[in-house]
């Protein structure tokens, strides 16, 4: 089954690890706008900044990830 970046598993993990959109934007060098697009999947960050988000936040990237679960006929 495909993964796929997760907003609402970035939000709960930025959250716990007690940091402001803003914050998490600035150890990764990107925008609030970024991190705010990312955390509702409006948008998708590309592997390396996923993998910063990871970092900045505490996790693996892997937990940042959901599996794809759309209907396959």
């Amino acid at each position: 089954m495909a993964r796929t970046f997760s907003g609402r598993r970035l939000r709960e993990a930025r959250r716990a690890a007690g940091l402001t959109a803003e914050q998490l934007a600035d150890a990764v060098d990107r925008s609030p706008w970024a991190v705010w697009r990312w955390e509702r999947d409006a948008a998708q960050p590309n592997i390396g900044t996923a993998d910063l988000l990871a970092d900045a936040v505490g996790v693996a990237l892997p937990d940042l990830l959901a599996d794809d679960r759309a209907a396959v006929a």
